[in-house]
């Protein structure tokens, strides 16, 4: 047994975990430093979050400019979004605005920019663990979902952050040369401004992904019928805010209800379909751009939590002399069907295998106490499995929130094994 490779996934000792960690002064991408944060509602302090409440938070680092995408499940529409300052069970000061006002109701993710402070900055990646992710909601005003921050040792794309996990079907690349003039004395083309969209219409309801630059504050985002150069009636209103959405977001995710007639008639005949993105300056429309079916790829994050599993232990000879238990393996089912075991018991790597046959498996960059839980984990992802599905876009996995699952102390009979339950949420990103 690699008792060394097997205690780096368990139980790590302190020396190892400091050989593991990225130092403080790495860069991930150049000057680029990127912190994630998975948030519950079951982390937040002194007053009760939301406890089916999820949420993922990515920051990107470049200098003072802190880019930051948040996709959430199961909570409200946001009222806020912050960086606080604070340690796990601690609550403390917002350091940092991302939301300040509520996007529109179908939204589920947003992207955007801010700036940071020369302090806060040098805070943040000397030690993210101090700071904490925050969404706020109507009913929970002093806090939905909470999550402390990880540094990762690789780039991530905050777009697929913002997507989620499920494949888009359809695209359009917009910009304003594309819209087409009308004698209605409404604005249209912004010659500055152009957006992506991602599109997956489904039974009776189409989900919508749609990222920018170069715009005004974004009204709204529809769907048209027509033809290339030709205007047409919005057959969707995917969302809508009447006053603009703050000028630092640069992109939202959702799902809109669509009369199913309407989504199946999209699906089946995309090019006669365009999108449109509104802003407070072009009124008539902004950037628009024809619906393709043609097959693309694009980003994906997913964030799958533990139904049900267990951290595997055999007694063995320690390198201490003596008997104790060592981890021998892990079984666990992951939310969307995944698999999760070692390799090759007693020695590893992890891996996780999705139905639809894409697969990782993981070695640890570093690790985070949680108290008398199994640690929280940060582990680099090679790909073994397909080429396409859920889990083939994944570089990095966090292995957060963690329940349960430590190893029996004291002495044990040689040969014995001991399986612990655990819960965790596993976020993998790409």
């Amino acid at each position: 047994m690699d008792i060394r490779k097997i205690m780096i996934y368990g139980v790590l000792g302190a020396c190892a975990v400091a050989a593991l960690s990225v130092p403080a002064s790495a860069s991930t991408s150049g000057d680029d430093i990127y912190l994630a944060a998975g948030l519950r509602g079951a982390n937040e302090v002194g007053s009760p979050g939301d406890r089916n409440g999820r949420s993922t938070v990515v920051l990107k680092i470049s200098g003072n400019e802190v880019t930051f995408a948040a996709r959430w499940n199961k909570i409200g529409t946001p009222t806020a979004g912050h960086v606080h300052a604070g340690a796990r069970g601690v609550n403390g000061d917002v350091r940092l605005d991302l939301l300040t006002t509520s996007p529109p109701s179908s939204v589920r993710g947003v992207t955007g920019t801010v700036t940071a402070t020369n302090d806060l900055v040098q805070a943040l990646v000397a030690d993210p663990g101090a700071f904490y992710a925050n969404l706020h909601d109507a009913a929970h005003p002093k806090g939905a979902v909470r999550g402390q921050f990880h540094r990762l040792s690789k780039p991530v794309d905050l777009n697929g952050v913002l997507h989620g996990s499920d494949q888009a079907t359809l695209s359009s690349q917009a910009d304003g040369g594309q819209e087409v003039p009308e004698n209605d004395g409404k604005r249209r083309g912004d010659a500055d401004g152009k957006a992506t969209w991602w599109l997956r219409p489904d039974g009776s309801s189409i989900a919508y992904t749609a990222t920018w630059s170069g715009l005004g504050r974004v009204t709204a985002g529809h769907l048209h019928k027509g033809a290339t150069g030709r205007n047409g009636a919005v057959v969707a209103e995917l969302f809508a805010a009447p006053e603009g959405l703050p000028q630092n977001v640069t992109g939202v995710a959702g799902v809109m209800p669509v009369t199913a007639k309407i989504v199946k008639r999209i699906a089946a005949n995309p090019g006669a379909y365009y999108s449109n993105l509104h802003t407070l300056d072009f009124d008539g429309g902004a950037v628009r751009g024809q619906l393709s079916g043609a097959a693309f790829t694009h980003p994906r994050a997913l964030t799958a939590d533990v139904l049900r599993g267990s951290q595997i232990y055999a007694c063995t000879q320690l390198p201490a002399g003596g008997f104790g238990f060592t981890q021998l393996g892990v079984t666990a089912k992951l939310r969307r069907g995944i698999d999760h075991s070692f390799v090759t018991p007693a020695s590893g790597p992890p891996q996780w295998i999705a139905p639809d046959g894409s697969a990782v498996r993981g070695a640890v960059v570093s690790r985070t106490p949680n108290g008398g839980n199994i640690p929280e984990l940060v582990l680099d992802a090679t790909q073994a499995g397909a080429n396409t599905g859920l889990l083939a876009h994944a570089t990095q996995i966090l292995r957060l929130n963690t329940t349960g699952g430590v190893a029996p102390t004291g002495t044990c009979q040689p040969g014995a094994e001991a399986k612990v339950a655990y819960g965790a949420d596993y976020l993998f990103l790409g």
